[in-house]
């Protein structure tokens, strides 16, 4: 009986090699997608919880806003609150260090809680002692704006009462004249011509002004802007003023009517634009122009 022997290697090793490595690598890239899950799912929890710290320090924001004197324990748990975030922030992805987290979130929301309701109430009462001040500060504040408006009142009619008693002027009128022998006085605008300055102007009617002698200040300026027949100057408080002529005349509460003469030594006249003021002491209180060709 002949036994044939066979020299060629056997392949069940290479096989079992390769079961081996196709093993391993899906052990492998299972671990992998489980660790990235694993990971994917701790930055979410990371990232819920500090979302709910964010807002529990937006509570505590809005909370110290409201109140007018600070709240040193809100401020506290504000505190604590901060630094706990920011831990968080910079802490490695495990599950236990989030769980760690979570919990130390779950006291200080409870502790807000206390401290939130706490904080209401302060607030309620604070409302209610202010709502008392108020209705006394209003009741002050009502009589001292009726009292405030009774002063104005009587200001304003004791000002109005002070305007209307003042004399007005009305109608200045100024030009030049010629005077005649007779006595007759020509108007002209020829400064040639001029012997004197005619100045004129009304007083209105008014039975609230004290009736008796009455005085104004009468100022004429020629075109080199010098005061003709310029008087001592009368000083006052702002300045002194310069003047041509004092206006003199009796007022018994009655439409007047008051012309004067005004002349320069010279008898000549400068040709131009003259200019006249009316004062009442230092206050002017009508102007008028005319021209001499």
């Amino acid at each position: 009986m002949t036994t044939t022997s066979s020299n060629k290697p056997s392949k069940t090793p290479i096989i079992i090699l390769a079961i081996l490595l196709v093993g391993t690598l899906i052990y492998s890239f299972k671990m992998y997608q489980d660790h990235k899950a694993t990971t994917l799912v701790l930055e979410n929890e990371k990232t819920e919880v500090l979302k709910n710290l964010e807002n529990m320090y937006s509570l505590y924001n809005e909370a110290n806003a409201d109140n007018e004197v600070a709240n040193e324990k809100l401020i506290q748990a504000q505190t604590r609150l901060d630094s706990l975030m920011k831990e968080l922030k910079s802490s490695k992805l495990t599950v236990s260090a989030l769980l760690k987290y979570k919990k130390k979130y779950f006291n200080l929301e409870s502790e807000m809680e206390v401290l939130l309701e706490e904080n209401a109430t302060l607030k309620f009462q604070n409302t209610l002692l202010e709502t008392s001040l108020d209705s006394t500060q209003n009741q002050l504040t009502t009589q001292l704006a009726s009292n405030s408006k009774l002063e104005a009142q009587n200001l304003q009619l004791s000002e109005t009462v002070s305007l209307a008693k003042k004399l007005t002027v009305e109608r200045l009128n100024a030009f030049g004249v010629i005077q005649r022998r007779s006595g007759k006085l020509v108007p002209t605008t020829r400064a040639s011509r001029v012997d004197n300055l005619r100045i004129c102007y009304s007083v209105p009617s008014n039975l609230l002004t004290e009736s008796g002698e009455k005085t104004y200040f009468v100022q004429v300026i020629n075109p080199s802007l010098n005061v003709v027949e310029s008087n001592t100057p009368v000083p006052f408080a702002e300045g002194v003023l310069k003047y041509s002529y004092v206006s003199a005349f009796t007022y018994d509460n009655k439409l007047l009517d008051v012309c004067d003469f005004v002349s320069t030594k010279e008898r000549d006249y400068e040709k131009g634009l003259y200019t006249v003021n009316v004062f009442d002491q230092n206050t002017l209180i009508t102007t008028s122009t005319f021209t001499l060709k």
